[in-house]
């Protein structure tokens, strides 16, 4: 077991350092790309509806987990595929490379929240709700959910190459299908009840939200449980596909 946590670690930083070795701006892209993406819709959300309280907080909060979402998710789709040199030559637990890439994205994201949390301390806000242990659930339950995902993904793509394009697509219609920059509470009601029952994701942003910011209410508690049991036996469902599946497509590297 020891063996594997040091390999786990090895691909960790192995992979950590390679993503930003030849970029200029190196690992400062981990925070200029969501930066970017809140400057941009803060300057137009705010010209076109005037800025609320706490708004600046609940967007860069949106931005950040879908942000990780999605990082998991290409770091996760890849990482099978990126690792064949490795896996065609040495036997181990070929989990741990999909661990290691949804490591990666995690790392980010932890990074990226010690960006916001200096944004909160220096807007004088308060940095937890009530409810802060939200947060935590949230969180685990979204990196789950994107293990599970992995699971799936990466050895669909090892057969399917063109699937990434199909996951690129996917994402920019789940982001705009998001409260990322919105609420539902500004959508039709019908809209707004067809999004919150087929995204997960709005059930995941707003217990990570309501852990962090006072204004925004917790889900109900029903449905973060039903969320939960979905969670949990679609990453173990995906483990035991992974593991069976793997060792019959090793061709298609």
């Amino acid at each position: 077991m020891g063996n594997y946590a040091d390999l786990l670690r090895e691909f960790f930083v192995t992979d950590f350092k390679l993503r930003y070795k030849h970029s200029y701006l190196g690992f400062l892209w981990v925070i200029l790309k969501p930066l970017s993406y809140y400057v941009v819709l803060h300057t137009i959300w705010t010209s076109l509806f005037g800025n609320t309280e706490n708004y600046a907080s609940y967007l860069l909060l949106g931005i950040l987990t879908l942000s990780y979402f999605t990082e998991g998710v290409n770091f996760g789709l890849q990482s099978l595929f990126n690792k064949a040199h490795i896996i065609l030559k040495v036997n181990f637990p070929r989990e741990i490379v999909v661990l290691s890439a949804i490591a990666i994205a995690m790392v980010n994201f932890l990074i990226n929240l010690g960006i916001y949390f200096s944004f909160r301390i220096a807007s004088k806000e308060t940095l937890f709700s009530a409810h802060w242990y939200n947060f935590i659930i949230g969180f685990l339950l979204l990196s789950l959910f994107l293990l599970g995902i992995a699971f799936y993904t990466s050895i669909i793509s090892i057969k399917y190459h063109d699937i990434k394009h199909l996951i690129e697509l996917l994402l920019q219609l789940i982001f705009w299908a998001t409260p990322v920059f919105y609420s539902l509470e500004q959508l039709p009601p019908h809209i707004a009840n067809l999004i919150k029952n087929f995204n997960p994701l709005v059930t995941l942003l707003t217990l990570i939200r309501s852990g962090l910011l006072p204004s925004v209410d917790a889900p109900n508690l029903v449905s973060v449980l039903v969320l939960s049991a979905v969670i949990v036996v679609f990453t173990f469902a995906g483990y035991v596909v992974f593991k069976k599946t793997l060792p019959k497509i090793a061709e298609f590297f």
